[in-house]
């Protein structure tokens, strides 16, 4: 099954960016590159709108990486 990115709306386009960069940065603490703090400042750097869905996908996929 393939999908075609560039035909969804702008907003579904950024949330999947956001979904990407939450997965990249537990995959850098699965491989020590980062720490949970380095992480969290990041995450805290963002705007405000971005931040709750950012944690929650970043502990998302930190858990199944982790298991």
């Amino acid at each position: 099954m393939s999908f075609n990115l560039c035909a969804l709306p702008r907003e579904q386009k950024y949330q999947i960016q956001l979904d990407y960069e939450a997965s990249f940065w537990a995959y850098q603490i699965k491989r020590n590159k980062k720490t949970r703090e380095q992480v969290y400042n990041a995450i805290h750097s963002r705007p405000v709108a971005e931040q709750m869905f950012l944690k929650q996908q970043f502990e998302q996929y930190l858990a199944l990486m982790l298991s």
